[in-house]
């Protein structure tokens, strides 16, 4: 009887704690959706939508390993720079709002510690100290539309593709506006400054081009505040044929001024010197072959008359002619890996005077892998 009691009571319980349970039911909340990272296939690869916005985000960059020699050097050169890009973009009301962020890290420094002979602090009474490295912003851009501001490349600072050519100018703080007239034309214009602290008359730079099938032609105008001088620029790139390519650039300078071709830049480190010594003309060109799709090579040089303007025959009483010849080729080694080999002959054509540099060879071999 006890037994059959004691089994009815734990039923009853049992009954009970269910009718409780359904009354009271147990709530688990439902996941939350996750929310993946989409393609943004608008301005091209890489981009993607940045979670809970429109706007598309592309982060990408370059690493460089780089082989200098020089005929007038004691040793090698070593060279490594990296880069990280950062490209934001959305569509306004006005067109595309941009945000471009470019920051470079370089090394191309490196010191050794020599000593007299009767030292002997080793076997080679000589030591390397290390290597130095500068880290810096290189590049900051907002765009809405045809308006951009911000700090990059002059508007001016282009050239030929080879390794022995420049074409003047460097980094500046900017505004400029592009019209896009159709049919491949475009005309920039744009406000630049350079100075600190010195004034506030801005410099004036234009641009007008045009891009056909056949390829690009490109007219810049430069006007430095500063110096009070002007320069005018003409590059013209074209394919010839299918494997056969040319391009060919022309320069006037009125003066020494901040837009000056450098003819003794030719370290391939893209730093310009701090002397911009400038050539009244220059004119430059080459030829390139295509081999396969991942070999080409170029030939070409430039010529720069009256290097320094009027101030070497001023000086030495004569005028300083250069020239600068190259071979460039490239390959592509795999996708996004490329390798360079760029060798170039400088030729002076100077007055007689002690210290001046003389004719040399050069050149440098170069691993980049882009991303």
């Amino acid at each position: 009887m006890k037994l059959k009691s004691l089994l009815i009571g734990s039923a009853a319980l049992a009954a009970a704690a269910t009718s409780a349970q359904a009354a009271d039911p147990i709530i688990v909340p439902e996941p939350e959706p996750m929310e993946y990272v989409r393609v943004c296939d608008v301005y091209g690869a890489g981009f993607f939508y940045i979670p809970g916005t429109e706007t598309c985000l592309k982060i990408g960059g370059m690493v460089r390993y780089q082989i200098n020699w020089d005929e007038n050097d004691d040793g090698w050169r070593k060279y490594a720079r990296g880069e990280l890009n950062i490209d934001a973009r959305s569509e306004t009301e006005y067109g595309t709002l941009g945000g471009f962020i470019k920051l470079r890290a370089t090394s191309n420094t490196g010191a050794t510690a020599t000593f007299p002979a009767a030292w002997q602090v080793n076997d080679g009474n000589a030591y390397s100290t290390g290597v130095g490295s500068t880290v810096g912003l290189q590049q900051a851009i907002i765009s809405l539309g045809g308006l951009s501001m911000g700090l990059s490349d002059t508007l001016y600072d282009a050239s030929i593709s080879g390794e022995f050519d420049n074409g003047g100018g460097d980094r500046v703080h900017f505004i400029n506006y592009t019209f896009a007239a159709g049919n491949g034309f475009t005309a920039t214009l744009a406000v630049e400054e350079a100075d600190s602290n010195y004034d506030y008359t801005p410099n004036f730079v234009g641009k007008v081009g045009v891009a056909q099938g056949w390829g690009t032609a490109d007219f810049y105008a430069a006007y430095d505040a500063t110096a009070e001088e002007f320069a005018l620029k003409a590059i013209v790139k074209a394919d010839l044929t299918e494997r056969v390519f040319a391009q060919a650039m022309a320069i006037y300078e009125s003066g020494i001024n901040f837009y000056s071709t450098d003819p003794f830049d030719l370290s391939g480190y893209g730093t310009p010197s701090v002397a911009r010594f400038g050539s009244q003309w220059s004119i430059g060109g080459l030829v390139g072959y295509k081999f396969t799709p991942k070999l080409k090579a170029s030939l070409g040089a430039q010529y720069y008359d009256k290097v320094g303007h009027d101030l070497p025959a001023l000086a030495w009483g004569g005028d300083v002619d250069v020239i600068n010849a190259g071979l460039t080729v490239d390959y592509e080694i795999v996708e996004n890996f490329d390798a360079k080999l760029a060798v170039n002959y400088t030729n002076i054509d100077a007055p007689t005077i002690s210290g001046l540099p003389d004719d040399h060879w050069s050149g440098f071999v170069r691993f980049q892998r882009n991303f």
